[in-house]
């Protein structure tokens, strides 16, 4: 709230202000998606769900 006052003090015009104000309305969205990620990992850590091992495959067998 005070950041409006204090930018036109420095010497800054309203539209810079304004570009500057619409740059940080969009960060919201990505730290709110952010917040799940460590407990969606703990989730998937504890279903015991696991990644299916397959047999390595060289360079060049595939053309064989």
């Amino acid at each position: 709230m005070t950041a409006v006052p204090v930018a036109t003090k420095n010497g800054h015009g309203r539209s810079a202000v304004q570009r500057a104000g619409q740059g940080a309305l969009s960060y919201p969205p990505y730290a709110v998606l952010d917040e799940p990620g460590p407990v969606l990992s703990v989730l998937h850590g504890s279903s015991g769900s696991e990644i299916e091992k397959t047999q390595p495959v060289t360079a060049g067998a595939a053309g064989h």
